[in-house]
């Protein structure tokens, strides 16, 4: 199976593995950052009970984001297994059919990032926040 199968203009699957992997990367750093600011917040127990579930929520977040890359790829693999077969074959999918993976995969990768881009902002404002009430 070729990783240079075209998803869509653009894009093939190689490189949605490495947008995967970047991603994966890119929140691991984030996530740590924000875990080290809120280290510095901690002052007591708490704090803790207020910082854990934030935390808690973030890593979820993360876990979520990982199962959605995971199926778009099993996705992808499908519609190079489907566009691998010969005219004469039955068909996996149809043309119609491979389109709407397309556009699934396109809306689902849109609505994962945006939402994690949406939780981190969410959770950077409310460090902002606890430490503007630890300079009270």
């Amino acid at each position: 199976m070729s990783t240079n199968f075209e998803l869509f203009p653009g894009k093939d699957l190689s490189g949605l593995f490495k947008d995967i992997y970047d991603n994966q990367q890119q929140k691991k750093k984030r996530i740590s950052e924000l875990i080290a600011e809120m280290r510095k917040i901690i002052r007591h127990a708490g704090d803790m009970v207020v910082i854990g579930p934030i935390i808690k929520d973030l890593v979820d977040s993360s876990v979520r984001n990982d199962d959605s890359l995971l199926k778009l790829a099993a996705i992808a693999q499908r519609i190079m297994a489907a566009a691998g077969k010969s005219s004469e074959d039955t068909g996996f999918l149809t043309e119609a059919e491979k389109n709407q993976l397309i556009d699934d995969f396109e809306k689902t990768v849109k609505a994962a990032t945006q939402a994690q881009e949406s939780k981190i902002d969410d959770l950077t404002i409310e460090v902002d926040e606890l430490k503007e009430k630890e300079k009270k």
